[in-house]
């Protein structure tokens, strides 16, 4: 008995210790990939974000780069203007000081709503977090350089782009059939509710303006001088920013290699994830989850919110479900409100940042918080919309069972081929 207990506990072990190492590839995937794609030269209209001094604080601001020169000392000064509220103050920066770059394509395509929406979903697909993603648009709308209206549907596109890490992350099961189904249908869920909602509420925002407006209007109820500098800083991503240092270390600086790691770390993780799982007495596990996180779909939201709020990342949060639902542990009906959970929980990270910023960056902020609480009133609330993306899910995975290319080609063609056929021929 005592053997079998420590057996037991010995594999839990392994599952949070081979999960620390999955949310580690997970992370090393994500920043690699961001590295791999920041500009290697700054250009003029491109933006920067240095910190600098606004009325008496010290900020971290995005700036348009009006002019590249150098100074005595030879490096690299960039003359950035950065606006806000109508007010122009001019910086120069050094090289050196710049901590982000966003290309001049992404800033001057935005006019445009549909092109807007799907460099919403491509810069996500990239960054493989829709937190950067919106992170990234809260900062330009409060220099100014994006509109409020601009915002939105990049806003709506970075919540289709960021389901694609659990769908990535559900093909390693594609060799067992059954489990490959249910892992699959697990993933899907959140793309196709996503998708649903900007289909949805897309065309009713261009029409109507009414999440722009009902975030306005949260802007003027909460209005006050944000001045703090201080952001959240999470326990759980510090640690797991800890153990993907490590691992960018053994790739000496090649983001390509960096990245090629991470995604082997990622899979195997996801391997002993599973294999462990499928070990352990599963109907205890599946007792425990129904009887306390999962018994109704307002546990299941709240605890979807919570966990992305803590790791900050709701790709971690729904890839990391993803096993569970191939070992059986979980169901579809369990993991579909746990998905929107995670969407709200997403949220947090652009509207920690924006505090550092201005009224009109937390009020872009308010529209992704929106957009996400409309879309689960419209749909999941909605009797006759609420089972659509489980059976599409339970449809598309049902055909990748039959033929394996299926899931590549829906990856292909969702996440990359329309967004970059639109964002490139579109213009």
């Amino acid at each position: 008995m005592n053997k079998q207990l420590f057996i037991s506990i010995a594999k839990i072990a392994g599952v949070v210790f081979a999960l620390y190492l999955f949310l580690v590839g997970i992370n090393g995937l994500s920043s690699g990939i961001k590295h791999l794609t920041q500009p290697d030269v700054v250009e003029v209209g491109d933006m920067v974000q240095n910190k600098a001094k606004i009325d008496g604080i010290n900020k971290k601001v995005w700036m348009l780069v009006e002019d590249i020169n150098y100074n005595e000392d030879g490096q690299l000064v960039y003359r950035c203007d950065y606006k806000v509220e109508g007010i122009s103050e001019k910086f120069d920066v050094q090289e050196s000081k710049v901590k982000m770059v966003a290309s001049s394509t992404f800033v001057n395509t935005t006019s445009s709503s549909i092109l807007a929406l799907f460099i919403g979903i491509f810069a996500t697909v990239l960054f493989q977090s829709s937190s950067t993603t919106t992170s990234l648009i809260v900062g330009m709308v409060s220099s100014g350089v994006v509109s409020l209206t601009a915002s939105i549907p990049m806003i709506m596109g970075a919540n289709i782009g960021t389901t694609v890490t659990n769908t990535l992350v559900s093909i390693g099961h594609i060799r067992r059939g059954n489990e490959f189904k249910r892992a699959f249908a697990a993933s899907t869920v959140h793309d196709f509710f996503n998708l649903m909602a900007v289909i949805i509420m897309f065309p009713l925002e261009m029409s109507t303006h009414f999440i722009e407006r009902s975030a306005t209007a949260m802007g003027i109820f909460f209005f006050g001088r944000v001045s703090t500098e201080d952001a959240f800083k999470s326990p759980i991503k510090a640690a797991i920013k800890w153990g993907s240092s490590h691992v960018e270390s053994l790739s000496g600086g090649n983001d390509i290699l960096y990245i090629i790691i991470s995604v082997v770390i990622t899979f195997f993780m996801l391997y002993f994830i599973v294999k462990l799982l499928r070990s352990l007495v599963l109907e205890k596990v599946e007792t425990f989850f129904d009887q306390y996180i999962f018994k109704t779909p307002l546990r299941g939201i709240i605890f979807g919110m919570i966990l992305t709020i803590m790791v900050q990342s709701s790709s971690i949060t729904t890839s990391t479900i993803v096993p569970l639902a191939g070992a059986g542990v979980l169901s579809l009906r369990q993991i579909y409100p746990f998905t929107l959970g995670a969407n709200i929980g997403t949220t947090v990270t652009a509207l920690l940042a924006s505090l550092t910023l201005n009224v009109t960056a937390m009020v872009a902020a308010f529209t992704h918080l929106l957009f996400n609480l409309y879309s689960i009133v419209l749909i999941y609330m909605n009797p006759l919309l609420r089972d659509i993306p489980i059976k599409l899910a339970n449809g598309i995975a049902e055909l990748s069972v039959r033929n394996k290319f299926y899931p590549f080609i829906y990856l292909f063609i969702v996440f990359f081929l329309i967004p970059f056929f639109i964002i490139f021929f579109g213009r």
